[in-house]
């Protein structure tokens, strides 16, 4: 499976507990989210990184890993087609980021839990709980020996499958597929730009056979396009 660190766009960590409330207005539009960038509010993180995501409470504890994967992983969106999801793409193209991470499952080794076990010694990015009980925790993964290891398991695990809303992944297809077409149009693609990833929470397949979590929105943000 190709999955890759990433430049996320997130909340400022001391203002976290502000902005989640607030992310129907931040993600409105791309002019409100650059409002927020602008405050403080919001933060482009200017280098990649990968995310250890942690969903603690009813039922249990699930960790997942949130990376960029090629828009393909999202093949069993393709068949989802509606007004409403060709009008979710338009949104996202037009806010330029995506909302939040899509659910995969995937085959994660032991050798991954002991990885992912580590990252979480040190101290998180985020810990909120949201008005369901559930708390949510983030921690950051920059440091090279870090990130190669997080990188050497995913490279040997299989693609991962959908575990999350098939409209939900077909807007995310559609949203690669309208960049695509206008840079196709304007004369500059090239296949590397950001559109053609989404970012994605992987989350191993034996914690999530009742159903995989879903990162709370405008927690983890992937840029797509350019603004």
């Amino acid at each position: 499976m190709k999955a890759l660190p990433f430049p996320c766009i997130r909340p400022a960590q001391d203002r976290v507990l502000e902005a989640l409330p607030a992310m129907g207005s931040i993600l409105s539009g791309n002019d409100a989210l650059r409002g927020a960038i602008a405050d403080g509010l919001m933060l482009k993180d200017p280098g990649a990184a990968y995310y250890v995501y942690e969903c603690s409470g009813e039922p249990g504890r699930v960790t997942g890993v949130v990376a960029i994967c090629p828009t393909s992983v999202l093949a069993g969106g393709k068949g989802v087609a509606s007004a409403d999801v060709a009008a979710a793409a338009h949104a996202i193209a037009e806010l330029k980021v995506q909302p939040r991470p899509v659910s995969l499952a995937y085959e994660a080794s032991p050798v991954m839990d002991i990885i992912l076990g580590a990252a979480k010694e040190g101290a998180s990015l985020y810990a909120v709980t949201d008005p369901a009980g559930i708390t949510h925790r983030a921690w950051e993964v920059k440091r090279e020996d870090a990130v190669g290891a997080i990188r050497a398991m995913l490279d040997q695990a299989p693609e991962p499958v959908l575990a999350d809303d098939p409209a939900y992944a077909g807007a995310l297809v559609g949203v690669s597929q309208l960049l695509a077409d206008e840079a196709r149009s304007a004369g500059t693609y090239t296949g590397k730009e950001p559109f053609n990833f989404t970012v994605a929470a992987l989350f191993p397949a034996a914690q999530v056979s009742g159903g995989a979590p879903q990162v709370p929105t405008g927690l983890l943000t992937h840029q797509v396009a350019r603004f």
